[in-house]
Parts: C-alpha cells; sequence; structure tokens
C-alpha cells in the first residue's frame, strides 16, 4: 500500500484520524470499522471532533489492528473478540459442544425408541383388532341364529296360515255344498 495522506486533525500533538483514513490504514471498508465501533464501543477509545464526527488515536488504532487481527487471522466472532477484551487478552474458550456422531447417535437411540413404541402400539392394536374380529365374528353368528329362528318361525306362520286358509276354504265348500244339497 502506498504512503496515505492523513488529513486527520492534530489535537495537542496527537494525530486524529477519521473512519475512512482508519479503513485505509487496517485495510477494510469503512462500514466493517463502523460495525466494530458500534458491537464494541466499550473496547475502542473513542474522541469526537469539532464537528461531532468520531476519530480515532494512535490507541484506538491499535486496538482496531489488534480487532481485524483477532477478526481475520483467529476467525474469532464479535463475542470472542468481546470476551478477549473483557478478560484482558484471555483466549476464548468455548464450551465443548457434542461431536456430529454424538449428536446423530442421540437422534438415532431416540428415532429407535419412538420405533419401538411404534411397534409395541402396532402390537396392541393388532392385538385389539383381533378381539374386535372375533367379537364381531361372535355378533354376525348371533345374528345369523336370530335370523334363521326368525326365518323359520315365518315359515311355519305362513304353513300353519295356509292351512287354516285351506281348512276355512273346504269349511265354506262344505256348508255350501250342503246347502245345495238339501
Amino acid at each position: 500500500m502506498g504512503k496515505i495522506d492523513y488529513q486527520g486533525t492534530e489535537n495537542q500533538g496527537e494525530i486524529l484520524l477519521t473512519v475512512k483514513e482508519v479503513a485505509v490504514i487496517i485495510e477494510e471498508t469503512p462500514n466493517i470499522v463502523r460495525n466494530w465501533m458500534k458491537e464494541l464501543k466499550s473496547y475502542i477509545p473513542l474522541q469526537k471532533n469539532e464537528s461531532g464526527y468520531n476519530v480515532f488515536n494512535q490507541e484506538a488504532l491499535e486496538r482496531l489492528k489488534l480487532i481485524k487481527q483477532l477478526h481475520r487471522e483467529r476467525n474469532y466472532s464479535i463475542k470472542q473478540i468481546e470476551h478477549y477484551f473483557a478478560t484482558d487478552g484471555a483466549t476464548f474458550i468455548p464450551t465443548p459442544t457434542k461431536e456430529t456422531g454424538e449428536i446423530l447417535a442421540e437422534e438415532l437411540r431416540g428415532l429407535h425408541e419412538e420405533i419401538k413404541d411404534l411397534r409395541e402400539y402396532d402390537q396392541r392394536q393388532e392385538e385389539f383388532n383381533k378381539a374386535l374380529f372375533a367379537k364381531l365374528q361372535e355378533q354376525q353368528t348371533y345374528l345369523d341364529k336370530k335370523l334363521d329362528k326368525r326365518d323359520q318361525d315365518l315359515m311355519h306362520l305362513i304353513r300353519d296360515t295356509q292351512e287354516t286358509k285351506k281348512m276355512i276354504a273346504a269349511t265354506q265348500q262344505k256348508k255350501w255344498w250342503n246347502f245345495w244339497s238339501r
């Protein structure tokens, strides 16, 4: 990178840089510098110039260089950088998380339990279905017997009715013959 023409103001012998100037020095965009200022404002010493804009002194510039190093070279997240500054440089050690294999094994165990529960449910459902089918067959047999008995009773009634009609007809015919025979 070439020589940078600083347009920053001088405050009691101290050079103060604007966001754009700091962005050029640390080779980041002004938007990234502004984002770091917003997210890590309590760890970046900022000053305001006469116009009310944020300006950076040498200490703030060094802090931004460190933020860039942590973020770009060590792949720290903003939260990890915040922890780094809050603990005076203690390296952020994330709490161990489960390995992918462990997570998958737990999920498989859960699925295995669900399948086991479903098999038990299916078995109970099958037993229920068999008992219901047996009960329905029993009811069907009962109804068939009742219908057969009803049919037999109806047949007897029909025969009895026909015999009664024949007897009545024979009796009337006999009376009729007797009337004409006199």
